[in-house]
């Protein structure tokens, strides 16, 4: 019971990092530039992109991967039916997932409901053939953008295709840019609209069909789980480094090597994708991949120092829950700077230190409210839309 006790822990700790990045990540993209910033200020600006940016929203899809799998093994344990309930699951987090995009402009959950179904197939498959799916994956993107450039090359030739590329990109930034515009309305009926009609945009094109992201993160949390990294990760430790410095060198290479130059190739366009999407990395080599150093780091201090992580607790107690604190941050973030609300526009040292006092708030009260009841309240209820009937909330009383 202790170790199962210490795995969840642990697997909290790293949802809490991960809300705690957002937090920074967030604040900073509305930030304003200063002109005359400060040595610290501009450092810190620098290193919001460099470390952070991408990395904890990766670290987010992860655990929500593992979190599925953590549930799926749970009730073939139990020898109970699953598929019905876990669809039932994601249907619930679809909800918050549009309410977290249509209200407040952030798209991750729906994406994450979607993309849940799937895992229902791979949940037999042995650890090998979800590795080479997750890669498979991971060069999704690519693939796709070779084999349409492939085939509308083909059918209506190079200069066409090309100028249909053009045409479409010069369309989407288009739309982007009028519908950003759109989204700083002065009167939140306009930005509803506005987001709404993103929804419409975002949803139809083709990376929201492609498991390049989203799916990819969540077997690579399934990968983490069957491989046993998360529940014994002191069996696992030279595995766990191999991971950290594949993630390390991956994030150095995007960083500072890729893209390579390809300027002036020439040959049939096709031919030009594919180079261009194998000099930056055809979507296996990756900077977010720095985040197995991050989860990797946790994981070696839970296998040699595990009384350490009662100094991470505060971590633990946002990421139990997850959920309610991921919604209440976009909704503090919403309000804070849309020109509808607040329209605060705080410079990085002052968007460092909101996001860095508001996640200890947020931490303080996730910890009062777990020392009375047993769930988030949005846990609680993502967990009666999922049973059809409420959970007992509140603390067993010993």
């Amino acid at each position: 019971m202790r170790d199962a006790l210490e795995r969840i822990h642990v697997l909290d700790i790293l949802r809490g990092i991960a809300l705690a990045g957002m937090f920074l990540v967030h604040f900073n993209l509305y930030a304003v530039d200063e002109d005359s910033p400060s040595r610290l200020s501009a450092l810190y600006g620098s290193m919001v992109p460099l470390l952070f940016e991408e990395r904890f929203w990766a670290m987010f899809g992860i655990l929500f991967g593992v979190g599925f799998a953590v549930q799926m093994r749970r009730a073939e344990a139990r020898g109970a039916a699953f598929t019905t309930t876990y669809l039932r699951r994601l249907a619930a987090l679809a909800g918050f997932g549009f309410i977290a995009h249509a209200v407040f402009g952030f798209n991750v959950l729906l994406g994450y409901a979607a993309w849940g179904v799937p895992l229902l197939l791979v949940r037999n498959w042995p650890v090998r053939r979800v590795v080479i799916a997750a890669v498979i994956s991971a060069a999704s993107w690519s693939v796709f953008d070779i084999a349409q450039a492939g085939y509308r090359s083909a059918a209506a030739g190079d200069e066409a295709y090309q100028a249909e590329r053009t045409a479409v990109a010069d369309g989407n930034r288009a739309f982007l840019s009028e519908n950003r515009a759109a989204q700083e309305a002065p009167h939140y009926p306009a930005v509803f609209r506005a987001r709404l009609q993103h929804m419409s945009w975002f949803y139809a094109q083709a990376f929201s069909f492609l498991p390049v992201n989203t799916f990819t993160l969540f077997l690579l949390g399934v990968i983490g789980l069957r491989a046993g990294l998360f529940d014994a990760p002191a069996r696992h430790q030279w595995v766990i480094a191999v991971l950290m410095v594949f993630g390390a060198a991956s994030w150095a290479i995007t960083h500072w090597l890729l893209p390579v130059e390809i300027d002036g190739l020439e040959g049939p366009l096709v031919a030009r994708v594919a180079a261009g999407r194998l000099a930056a990395g055809f979507g296996v080599i990756r900077e977010m991949w720095l985040v197995f150093a991050y989860i990797g780091a946790v994981l070696l201090v839970a296998a040699h120092r595990p009384a350490w992580l009662r100094w991470l607790a505060p971590f633990g107690w946002t990421g139990r829950m997850a959920l309610t604190n991921y919604i209440v941050q976009i909704a503090i973030l919403d309000v804070a700077f849309s020109n509808y609300a607040l329209r605060l526009a705080p410079t990085r040292m002052q968007a460092l230190a909101a996001a860095v006092a508001l996640f200890g708030a947020n931490a303080l009260v996730s910890r009062w409210w777990l020392s009375r009841y047993r769930f988030g309240p949005l846990e609680w209820i993502w967990r009666t839309l999922t049973y059809g009937r409420p959970p007992l909330i509140a603390p067993a009383r010993t």
